[in-house]
């Protein structure tokens, strides 16, 4: 298997079992600690989870050429804060979407659509707080109707524990109501958050 990092191959073998378990030993052994991975490369193809499936799944035979291209956080963080609006649409948009596909009880296209809601919340949270750390960001400073941009991460994350629990104990409606009542206005409320959080970046 052909390894490339920001257009060098690498020499030596990489470590790993699954496409996971490689790109982990990757940022151990030849990332440095400022470098995020902005697009994964499979056989020359970009890596999708929906087409693909989850890396911790795809095993090494199947990888003939792996390239990796990575940014540095600063970069990565700016980015997100001036296309956030394109990041944060598409995820309301699809909790609206699954909530009301839990109310008419289609569970099973529900919960397919609802595991990559998971997934994108959590690298929201994850860009966000590594978006704060990297540009030296005051989340308390910057408020909307109310509410810091603190108090919004800290409700963002207890929202997902919230969904977390409704999911275990199958109480689609409940989570239904997440989604649609408390979901979907807290990623509308980031939306009026970013365009500040940007400003004071470039300040």
């Amino acid at each position: 298997m052909e390894v490339w990092l920001n257009g060098q191959q690498l020499a030596g073998e990489t470590r790993g079992a699954t496409l996971q378990e490689i790109l982990e030993d990757m940022v151990v052994r030849k990332m440095g600690n400022d470098a995020t991975m902005s697009e994964v490369r499979i056989n020359g193809v970009p890596y999708n989870l929906q087409d693909m499936g989850p890396a911790n799944l795809m095993g090494r035979d199947g990888i003939t050429r792996l390239e990796v291209e990575t940014l540095s956080s600063r970069k990565v963080a700016l980015h997100f804060l001036a296309n956030a609006e394109a990041f944060l649409d598409p995820i309301t948009d699809s909790v609206l979407r699954v909530a009301e596909l839990f109310r008419v009880a289609d569970e099973r296209e529900a919960s397919q659509h609802y595991l990559h809601i998971l997934d994108s919340l959590q690298l929201l949270l994850q860009t966000l707080d590594m978006s704060r750390q990297t540009l030296n960001l005051d989340f308390q400073r910057v408020s909307w109707k109310g509410q810091s941009a603190e108090d919004r991460l800290n409700r963002l994350a207890t929202l997902v524990q919230d969904m977390l629990t409704a999911q275990e104990t199958q109480d689609w409606v409940l989570l239904a109501d997440v989604l649609q009542y408390d979901l979907a206005p807290e990623l509308q409320g980031w939306r009026e958050h970013v365009p500040a959080l940007r400003e004071q970046a470039l300040s």
